[in-house]
């Protein structure tokens, strides 16, 4: 997919298949990269751990009858998994919320509006986005919108811009089960690169919204500090870029 930003003179290709940003052939890194450097390791680590607890004490009778042992280390290999197969699975419904909402606000007409979802977690997840939606007058001017910053070459994916009570702003949407502090870093740097390259401030704050995959309720949150945001952002996406350049082998200068 090839974007032209900056009336035209920054064409900004992106490898869906591999999420991958280039400009005039240079890999670009993106929001999400530059922020993954970010470590919440903490409670992802106590929460992976309880899945493994919750999994075996599930299985716990097969474990006291197996005498042999060929049981036992079955289900602890299947425990230790756990976390990974949670985590796909929690991305891959958190992806059919995000597909449905880019149809939605794409759709010219009532007609075109995707149907809702079978799927029960991913229907709730929809029907927070739809509510929120209902409940703010929001009025959506664009989605999925590829941005480049050609000030500090990055690169990324803006959810949605949208007017929201009278104000013009960005917005995340997210399916996790938290709100973590760099989701706002990213959308500072969304906000940043729009900025940029429209030569407009957004009227409103940078808005993450999360909708609940089990409940079928929505949270919002608006950040004002863009300047201290950004910073952050910029912060990590350095450090990011520094392990990277530390990653291709040392060649002594001769």
């Amino acid at each position: 997919m090839i974007t032209k930003l900056y009336k035209g003179t920054i064409e900004l290709h992106f490898d869906e298949a591999r999420h991958r940003f280039t400009v005039n052939g240079e890999s670009i890194l993106s929001v999400t990269a530059g922020t993954s450097i970010i470590d919440k390791s903490r409670p992802l680590m106590f929460w992976a751990v309880g899945l493994s607890k919750d999994f075996l004490m599930g299985n716990l009778s097969d474990l006291i009858k197996d005498k042999k042992g060929d049981k036992i280390v079955a289900l602890i290999e299947e425990a230790a998994k756990q976390h990974i197969i949670k985590k796909e699975k929690a991305a891959d419904i958190g992806t059919q919320v995000h597909d449905w909402a880019e149809q939605f606000i794409k759709a010219k007409t009532k007609k075109d509006q995707p149907a809702l979802p079978k799927d029960p977690l991913v229907y709730n997840g929809v029907s927070a986005f739809l509510k929120w939606v209902d409940e703010n007058n929001v009025r959506f001017l664009s989605s999925e919108k590829h941005i480049y910053s050609k000030k500090y070459n990055y690169a990324g994916i803006m959810d949605a811009e949208a007017v929201i009570k009278g104000k013009t702003c960005v917005v995340d949407f997210k399916t996790s089960k938290a709100i973590y502090p760099e989701f706002r870093f990213q959308v500072a740097a969304y906000q940043q690169a729009g900025e940029e390259e429209s030569g407009k401030e957004y009227a409103g704050d940078k808005c993450l919204v999360r909708f609940g995959k089990d409940d079928g309720e929505f949270e919002v949150h608006a950040y004002g500090d863009q300047d201290k945001d950004f910073k952050a952002f910029l912060s990590a996406l350095t450090l990011r870029r520094r392990l990277k350049e530390l990653e291709i082998p040392y060649k002594p200068k001769r």
